[in-house]
């Protein structure tokens, strides 16, 4: 630490500290001398040369900036090495209390801190932890069913002369008015959809059942309160819908020709291949499980406190992914009755268990000196660009623009934690 700084640590809880910093009267004197020396040197003021400003005449012209200039550098030098001596690293950025009215020659610097920290773990019980392994097994029944979707993936829709039904896929023309007034853009030309599937505008497409081609229909719809657009939220609308066509729904046959279709040789080879895709989805879907019951019995032995700071972070991207999607109509179960502090109490509690699960495999990773290779890392995304069909260039520049690269090393570090632990775990009686 610089010096002659005093720093003095106050225990607001385990995870909050105060800091109490006091500067030496020799270091601010040097601060404020060498501030008014180089203003002296470079300032201009009418009457005077540059340079030749008389210093109290700088002092009564610039006096309130070189306060505000030397208060910011007094706190920019000394923070970071109070921070090193006292070995405290903040997981926000801290609150600054100013305790020294004025900065003045001969005089010392005060001011505090309120830092939020990560709290002080000692995990020792994660390894031979006992777990409910259940064995993962694919039958007959879950390969049948994958090739059935797999078989819906391949649909085909047919043009029919007969009146719209259930499943049938309809094309339509439409419009809307609302108390008379036609709703601007709501001619819509061509627009598909199928009888029986839920769609934005409840009734839509039950309006439609028994209609055959060149019906007109005229249905009083409700747009849902939470609709966004337009203002329409709430609102009857009135549609003068035209029924352009009916089209059936088609599936293929389930033979070779479908296999060899899929990319496989026979319908054999098809069903050892969805096999090998469902043993590796429930195999995901295990080790899902039973990472989420290491976290429950770790975080149940080992209570701890979280920073607020760090729940408030979690929240915010938490709440705004609710946000989007509520926007977009979709709904975590339960949510639609839920009021406003109910939701907040929700959310909250979801981003104190996410800040718990975090802190917990930061440690361990720690701990274990987890590391993660640009070379792993660079793997991780080449896998992302593919799933999203993207080159893995343009994604990786795009990751390291955004900052984004720690949090995907941050979660193979997690990932390498909970395999740690599942080798060294064993099996519940």
């Amino acid at each position: 630490m610089q010096k002659n700084i005093k720093a003095e640590v106050e225990d607001l809880s385990t995870v909050k500290k105060k800091v109490d910093v006091t500067l030496p009267a020799e270091t601010v004197t040097g601060e404020l001398k060498s501030a008014y020396q180089s203003l002296k040197a470079n300032a201009s003021v009418a009457g005077f040369r540059k340079g030749a400003v008389p210093l109290n005449i700088i002092k009564a012209k610039f006096g309130d900036h070189i306060q505000e200039e030397v208060t910011k550098k007094l706190i920019e030098t000394s923070y970071p090495n109070v921070l090193m001596d006292k070995k405290l690293m903040p997981v926000e950025a801290p609150k600054v209390e100013i305790k020294t009215p004025k900065v003045e020659e001969g005089q010392e610097f005060t001011y505090s801190v309120t830092i939020e920290v990560n709290p002080q773990l000692d995990i020792q019980d994660y390894k031979g932890m006992e777990l409910d392994k259940k064995p993962v097994e694919v039958s007959e029944k879950d390969i049948d069913e994958g090739i059935q979707r797999i078989r819906e993936a391949r649909v085909d829709y047919k043009v029919v002369d007969r009146p719209a039904q259930e499943g049938d896929l309809v094309v339509v023309d439409f419009d809307a008015e609302v108390d008379g007034k036609e709703i601007p853009n709501s001619h819509t030309h061509d627009y598909p959809i199928i009888i029986g599937e839920k769609t934005i505008l409840p009734g839509f497409d039950e309006s439609l059942r028994g209609a055959s081609k060149g019906d007109k229909r005229d249905p009083l719809i409700k747009f849902p309160d939470n609709y966004s657009e337009g203002g329409l939220g709430g609102k009857e609308a009135t549609f003068h819908i035209t029924l352009k066509e009916v089209k059936e729904k088609t599936l293929p046959e389930i033979n070779e020709e479908f296999a060899k279709g899929v990319g496989c040789d026979s319908l054999e080879a098809l069903r050892a291949k969805v096999k090998e895709e469902l043993t590796k989805v429930k195999e995901t879907q295990e080790k899902e499980r039973l990472k989420n019951a290491i976290l429950d019995k770790l975080i149940e032995k080992n209570q701890f406190e979280v920073p607020e700071s760090l729940v408030n972070r979690y929240y915010s991207v938490i709440i705004n992914r609710v946000i989007e999607n509520i926007k977009r109509n979709v709904f975590e179960p339960g949510d639609r009755e839920l009021a406003p502090d109910a939701l907040k109490d929700k959310y909250t509690n979801i981003a104190i268990r996410q800040v718990k699960e975090d802190v917990v495999l930061d440690h361990l990773a720690f701990k274990e000196n987890v590391q993660v290779s640009m070379e792993e890392t660079e793997e991780a995304v080449k896998v992302l660009a593919a799933q999203r069909n993207v080159p893995f260039e343009s994604l990786m520049s795009r990751i390291e623009k955004e900052g984004a690269l720690k949090v995907i090393q941050d979660g193979m570090k997690h990932e390498k934690v909970f395999d740690i632990i599942l080798e060294s775990s064993k099996t519940a009686a």
